[in-house]
């Protein structure tokens, strides 16, 4: 291989390697101090919720300008209610508090039967238009949260504190255009 060649190569190669240096990895469309949330659960909860107001006897267009206050509203609500699960569970982990899954069944038996059994029970989550699942999801935040407070000696006030410091990249919904979280949000 002649110089002007091998010169040629060098650049060539060098010019890879600058560019692949340049190159960062892509960060999550939604992260919570550096740990990402699930974009498909936002979007599950976030049509759960249409679907609920939807229930209510409401006739919605989500395209017309009203709509699109309505599904912001929504998405606002969805994303401020993922960062604070994030929340409880990041400072649940650092006391060293879970919750098992024989901790969620019992907890959902006794949910079950305050509303008169299983059949009773779901045909109430039915009605409001959530899932199990997600039922359950929710009742594991507010199980955290609670042992949160008695047992790891935090206070409510704290964990809203820590919720407020949380360092929160949100790139959907209402934050997905040009305003950072959370002046993305619209008021509660």
């Amino acid at each position: 291989m002649s110089i002007p060649m091998l010169r040629l190569l060098a650049i060539a190669v060098l010019g890879v390697a600058l560019v692949a240096c340049g190159t960062k990895a892509q960060d999550p469309p939604f992260s919570v101090n550096g740990r990402p949330i699930s974009v498909a659960l936002y979007q599950s909860i976030v049509a759960t919720e249409q679907h609920k107001f939807e229930r209510t006897g409401s006739q919605v267009n989500w395209h017309s300008a009203s709509g699109q206050r309505r599904l912001a509203s929504i998405e606002s609500f969805v994303i401020r209610e993922l960062v604070r699960d994030a929340v409880l569970e990041q400072l649940a982990t650092q006391r060293g508090i879970a919750i098992t899954p024989a901790d969620l069944e019992q907890s959902l038996a006794t949910a079950e039967a305050a509303f008169g059994g299983p059949v009773a029970f779901e045909q109430n989550l039915e009605q409001v238009g959530i899932a199990r699942s997600e039922f359950s999801s929710l009742l594991r935040y507010r199980i955290l949260e609670t042992r949160l407070t008695q047992q790891g000696g935090v206070s409510k006030g704290a964990i809203d504190t820590a919720v407020q410091r949380a360092h929160v990249v949100a790139t959907i919904g209402p934050c997905a255009v040009n305003r950072p979280y959370p002046a993305c949000l619209t008021p509660n």
